[in-house]
């Protein structure tokens, strides 16, 4: 399965009291609004398409494809599921990334931990797939 070809859950973001300009804008790049709410939309798209809305939408905030979803209740759970992932299959070697988050759960106050879980499963993740630690792009900012 591959994210740029496999439709998956979409949401785009948007500022208050624009969402029925992004949805116009949307419908008329060709794609069904699943979901409407006050700061955005939900749709299904492949990455490629996600590159396209990107590019076309002029109402929008972020374009957001989901690779995962599931419930923690902790930091711990966070890693648990996140490890799992087939992270080698869309990072390429010698590449960087970076986490951000938002965050609402009673067991993690601080977004800043959140993100260094996050990162941890990661590149823990390629670590043991490809033997070496991805970089997180921090020598690039």
């Amino acid at each position: 399965m591959s994210i740029y070809t496999t439709p998956g859950p979409v949401t785009i973001t948007c500022h208050k009291r624009t969402m029925p300009y992004l949805e116009q804008e949307v419908k008329e790049l060709g794609f069904e609004v699943e979901e409407t709410f006050v700061t955005g939309v939900k749709l299904k798209a492949t990455v490629n398409e996600c590159i396209r809305l990107n590019l076309n939408l002029r109402c929008a905030s972020q374009v957001l494809y989901s690779l995962q979803s599931f419930e923690a209740k902790d930091p711990d759970e966070v890693y648990n599921n996140l490890i799992t992932y087939p992270w080698e299959d869309i990072l390429t070697e010698g590449g960087y990334f970076s986490i951000t988050s938002n965050v609402s759960n009673e067991t993690i106050s601080n977004s800043m931990f959140a993100n260094l879980r996050v990162k941890d499963a990661v590149i823990d993740r390629l670590r043991d797939k490809r033997g070496t630690r991805p970089s997180t792009g921090s020598a690039l900012t």
